[in-house]
């Protein structure tokens, strides 16, 4: 999935300038206008900078579109909420993005950030709001989803209006409910299991010195990489890949590295994910869902030291994921894939 090219800088800081001239009355031909203009928006940019809510709502919203268009389900994806409209009904909101899958069928999607650490804490929707969003879905004949983040956990959540609780004045969910109810699998996400541990070695290569000297600290040349699942050695291409990105992206702890010697010579480091609860009565252990996979990796390009430096990217959702194809096994990497399916009538 590729992003629609448009000029933003040639069209859109036009449209900008034109939406605040209607409230302000400004004209293209007064100097003085343009100038406010730029002071408007110069000033209007810093305070967003000051506004962590804003700055961590609209990173989310941006990511969404990425983890929907790296999941592979999804034939386009479109920012609703954005451009003028014009309508005779009362009390009207668009939502934030309408899907349109590979079989055809459409949905709007409202996205929301949670950051609630407590997993029983209820997330609320005013009812007010609500109604304003479906009266647009309606207005289309579409339905709208709601996709929601809970960010202390890195888990995503896709629901109906049917699965929130609904209480006087709003609905709301928690992320009990939201687990049990989840419709993340529409859009193609999955669960991925294997069986642990995974390693990663990089070898020094043998015609250049390599020592650890007193410190401790390594100095060597790469001369090889090999990655290692349960001992055995991955050696095809696409193996290879998604070993790597579960020990990047997946839910298992890296440890440290370790110094590989071989007769007493230095010879490389290993670094080694393992799941925090070694499996008992199965073989394999679940490492993550590629949802929360491509936000932790989307993350590498908009957060820094816990810190929002971005809300979107210029690079593709593709380059978020990797290519694990529907029913794939593996070979020296075997893979168990989950895709969970919503309980209805779960009562929290």
């Amino acid at each position: 999935m590729k992003r629609i090219k448009r000029n933003p800088e040639k069209f859109e800081v036009i449209d900008l300038f034109t939406a605040l001239g209607r409230e302000h009355g400004y004209k293209l031909t007064v100097k003085e206008d343009v100038d406010d203009f730029i002071d408007r928006i110069g000033a209007s940019l810093k305070a967003s900078q000051e506004n962590l809510n804003l700055l961590y709502g609209k990173r989310v919203e941006s990511l969404f579109a990425h983890v929907a268009g790296a999941l592979g389900r999804c034939r386009f994806i479109k920012q609703e909420d954005s451009g003028e409209a014009f309508t005779t009904e009362k009390n009207i909101q668009a939502p934030d993005y309408k899907v349109v899958l590979n079989d055809g069928s459409q949905y709007f999607i409202e996205v929301k950030n949670c950051h609630f650490p407590n997993v029983k804490s209820p997330y609320p929707f005013k009812k007010e709001y609500m109604e304003k969003v479906e009266r647009y879905a309606d207005l289309h004949g579409t339905q709208v989803l709601f996709a929601i983040y809970f960010s202390h956990y890195n888990k995503w959540f896709l629901l109906r209006k049917e699965s929130l609780m609904e209480q006087k004045n709003r609905y709301v969910t928690d992320f009990v409910n939201a687990m049990a109810q989840n419709e993340m699998s529409l859009l193609g996400d999955r669960t991925i299991a294997t069986e642990p541990n995974l390693s990663l070695e990089l070898l020094a290569d043998p015609t250049h010195g390599a020592a650890v000297n007193e410190k401790g600290e390594a100095n060597f040349i790469i001369g090889n990489v090999k990655i290692y699942s349960s001992d055995r050695e991955i050696t095809e291409d696409l193996e290879k890949s998604i070993a790597f990105y579960l020990m990047r992206f997946g839910d298992w702890n890296e440890g440290d590295a370790e110094a590989i010697y071989e007769n007493g010579d230095f010879k490389g480091v290993r670094f080694t994910s393992t799941p925090d609860f070694p499996p008992e009565e199965q073989v394999f252990t679940m490492i993550g869902e590629l949802s929360s996979m491509v936000s932790c990796s989307y993350g590498e390009q908009t957060i820094y030291e816990k810190s929002v430096v971005a809300l979107d990217t210029n690079l593709e959702p593709s380059v978020f994921s990797v290519e694990i194809p529907d029913g794939y096994k593996g070979k020296d990497l075997p893979l168990w894939q989950f895709v969970m399916q919503p309980n209805p009538d779960f009562k929290g």
